[in-house]
């Protein structure tokens, strides 16, 4: 199943979905083919079982993401943490770099 990033009203998420994910609809329609072949066996409402299975699955899985993504943002963000690297510290946070600190002027 393909995955996208957009975000927006829910009718027009669902048929973007929906056309992102079109080859799932393939088997409906070679149900739908097969009952003009052999309509004695093949009946057209298996076709709109397959297809409002694929319609329901397809808001199912919308809805289970769109709540991921609202449980996701609902979530504090991380408080800043003191940056422990030597080597990726700024100079002037060094305190044998500080300019107050002139350790060579003991009078």
């Amino acid at each position: 199943m393909r995955k996208t990033s957009r975000t927006g009203p829910f009718f027009i998420m669902l048929l973007f979905n929906i056309w992102l994910n079109f080859r799932l609809t393939i088997p409906g329609w070679i149900l739908l083919v097969l009952h003009f072949i052999i309509p004695q066996y093949i009946k057209w409402w298996y076709c709109l079982v397959y297809f409002g299975a694929f319609l329901l699955f397809m808001i199912i899985w919308m809805l289970i993401l769109w709540g991921i993504g609202a449980w996701a943002r609902s979530a504090p963000p991380t408080p800043p943490v003191k940056n422990k690297n030597p080597y990726s510290v700024k100079s002037s946070d060094l305190p044998y770099l500080n300019d107050n600190n002139d350790k060579g002027d003991q009078t």
